[in-house]
């Protein structure tokens, strides 16, 4: 059996629904069936106003800053955000073609949650079960809630590759208890801490961590503080905390905050959104996101995705992180806003590419290579890893021309024709069981085997 061979490193995300599956990190082909990663989808994202329902645009006002019941369906991180809860556990069957190209379809188990905080406040949260023991913890952007399109959009993404998912929203926020607080980084990842600590007392571990925007920022904090999260997700995170305050506040905000001892950010109404304490002012301002970066573990894979064309927050901020983080890798998306709006497949295939193995077989002979795609189907099904195919490629032909003699039979010639018949066949969500499964095989050694991961 002749396979050719080439080195890869797995995504970001790879998780398996086995329990007994191996640390993905560790987990790869040997060099004998290494190949290239191959990350195709073709299916198109679904509309943005297929997201959102319509909301009313005025609410009535905050007073004193003491709660805040999100004021409009638009945040001031870009999101719009869409409300509603998830009461009980439902199943929802959901096509998993919305976002990628695929025909298959599952079930995916959605479970409200309800956390209580180190200061005894309750976080309200969504469980999405998806196939995998390992969960992705997803956190908001500022004044924002687990209902925005940004992360509904990742829950889509990610459970559509059998990954388990659980949003929430921070104290203050949406609907769990609390006074909302402009700043308030490290309580947000006392919640996040909480959050995580809730799942391992489950015996379930969280592979990753990611947030948006000001949830970004958030889950930099928590893996700078903590080492139990081994992958951290930045989607247009601010590095630079001063800058966007003058924007938001006025450039007089230091006198003004000074004088009167808070803000109130109103719309333009006159109706209070949110206060701004002086106190949570200088908790933004002195929370060093450079330190935070030197902080990380080097062993904890940090991913940066950023818009190119983000008028919140400039790309110029990932790029800083880029300099800081020592296990980093940055993902400019060029033309995508702070909120992904018309990028979200870009978004949801860089944090989440299709796991699958391709297999591309070559033969001179077609009951050889019938019977080897028969050998790796059966192989493939005995691990419940779903495959697709074979598919017949075209059969390459290359005839050839020989003379019969060059002197007395010179117009006499010899035609010969050699055919090589292709098959292709894709085996999705593989898990550790499937490569194993594959490398016991043996097949025929007229069969050439090209395998892609």
């Amino acid at each position: 059996m002749a396979v050719s061979t080439s080195t890869s490193t797995l995504p970001l995300l790879f998780l398996h629904r086995s329990t007994t599956s191996p640390n993905p990190t560790a987990l790869s082909f040997p060099s004998s069936l290494r190949a290239s990663p191959l990350r195709s989808r073709a299916a198109a994202a679904a509309p943005a106003d297929a997201l959102v329902d319509g909301l009313p645009s005025d609410t009535p006002p905050v007073g004193e800053g003491t709660g805040i019941p999100m004021p409009s369906s638009i945040g001031d991180d870009g999101e719009q955000l869409l409300f509603g809860a998830t009461a009980g556990k439902e199943t929802a069957p959901r096509a998993c073609a919305q976002l990628h190209s695929s025909s298959d379809s599952f079930n995916v188990s959605q479970e409200k949650i309800v956390i209580t905080n180190s200061y005894g406040e309750k976080l309200v949260g969504v469980l999405h079960e998806a196939g995998s023991k390992d969960i992705v913890v997803l956190c908001h952007g500022f004044r924002s809630s687990k209902e925005s399109k940004t992360i509904m959009g990742l829950t889509d993404a990610l459970t559509s590759e059998k990954i388990s998912v659980f949003r929430f929203d921070f104290s203050g926020n949406g609907k769990s208890e609390g006074t909302f607080q402009y700043g308030n980084y490290y309580k947000e990842v006392d919640d996040l801490h909480d959050v995580v600590q809730h799942f391992k007392d489950q015996k379930r571990d969280t592979r990753a961590i990611a947030g948006h925007s000001k949830g970004g920022d958030v889950v930099i904090i928590y893996a700078s503080m903590y080492q139990d999260v081994s992958r951290v997700i930045n989607m247009s995170g601010r590095f630079d905390l001063e800058r966007g305050i003058a924007d938001r506040l006025g450039s007089d905000y230091m006198e003004r905050i000074n004088q009167h001892g808070f803000i109130d950010v109103g719309r333009k109404k006159g109706h209070s959104i949110y206060r701004v304490t002086k106190e949570s002012l200088m908790d933004r301002l002195k929370t060093d996101m450079q330190s935070a970066c030197m902080s990380i573990d080097p062993n904890c894979r940090v991913l940066t995705v950023h818009g190119s064309d983000d008028a919140t927050v400039p790309s110029e901020d990932a790029r800083e992180f880029h300099k800081y983080i020592s296990n980093h890798e940055l993902h400019i998306i060029e033309g995508a806003n702070h909120s992904y709006s018309s990028h979200q497949l870009e978004l949801a295939n860089t944090l989440a590419p299709k796991q699958k193995i391709r297999i591309k077989l070559r033969s001179y002979w077609v009951p050889l290579i019938e019977d080897s795609c028969k050998q790796i189907i059966e192989a493939a099904k005995t691990t419940n890893a779903k495959t697709m195919g074979p598919v017949p490629l075209p059969t390459k032909k290359r005839i050839y021309c020989v003379l019969n003699s060059p002197h007395v039979h010179k117009d006499s010639r010899f035609h010969f024709e050699i055919r090589t018949h292709q098959r292709l066949i894709d085996i999705m969500y593989p898990t550790a069981q499937t490569i194993d499964s594959l490398m016991q095989l043996q097949l025929p050694a007229g069969v050439d085997v090209e395998v892609k991961l």
